[in-house]
């Protein structure tokens, strides 16, 4: 089951001073915010630094309101104060973040270089977070970029979500970072992970050769 913060922030990003005037404080380098609801029975309190933090505290008991987080908990009472929950996330997001394509930070910086560099943005052909980045004269693709769990790359069990991007390729790498292409041919293919365990000038190497390797071949 998905975070209810990361449901409302997935392809959300933060304007720092918006969350200042909104009313976060800023401590440790983490921005902070909180407030009641519920006629004053519960507190949300959420932390923004590398990583969104969010959780509901019953003011009653002072401890973390965790049927919130249980999906199979759907009776009337549970569902208020999840649905509240999510009315003050949605309010944050609304005021203080602006839409960007996709969910890591590296996926959408590599999105602007790709358009800077071929004049192409992504387009979303499923409705859903994966984006095709494809030739502007054949419409081939050329990128796919997807959200999936690390587990779909390492096998490992690791449920983190992370932006991949997969690329046409002629060579494989034994690179951190670089794996075989996630639901796409292994012997033609690679899925990168854009969590910046790779540089933004290697993935743009990459892109530009999976870009060659696809485009329209010229007559002799």
């Amino acid at each position: 089951m998905i975070r209810i913060e990361d449901e409302i922030f997935l392809k959300k990003k933060f304007d720092f001073e918006k969350l200042k005037e909104f009313g976060f404080c800023f401590e440790n380098n983490t921005y902070i915010y909180s407030e009641d609801f519920m006629d004053g029975d519960f507190k949300a309190v959420i932390e923004i630094s590398d990583v969104l933090k969010g959780k509901v505290i019953d003011n009653n008991s002072n401890e973390e309101y965790m049927p919130l987080r249980i999906e199979s908990f759907d009776g009337e009472y549970v569902c208020k104060v999840r649905e509240a929950y999510k009315s003050i996330l949605k309010r944050i997001a609304d005021i203080c973040c602006t839409d960007v394509f996709f969910a890591n930070d590296q996926a959408n910086r590599i999105t602007n270089r790709i358009f800077q560099t071929y004049g192409v943005k992504p387009d979303f052909p499923w409705n859903d977070d994966n984006g095709v980045f494809r030739h502007l004269d054949t419409r081939k693709w050329f990128s796919l970029i997807m959200y999936v769990s690390l587990d779909a790359l390492l096998k490992d069990g690791n449920t983190r979500m992370v932006n991949i991007m997969n690329l046409k390729s002629e060579e494989h790498y034994d690179i951190d970072g670089i794996y075989p292409a996630y639901h796409m041919n292994h012997k033609s293919w690679i899925s990168l992970a854009l969590d910046d365990t790779l540089s933004d000038s290697l993935i743009m190497e990459l892109v530009s050769k999976s870009y060659n390797l696809t485009k329209k071949k010229r007559r002799k």
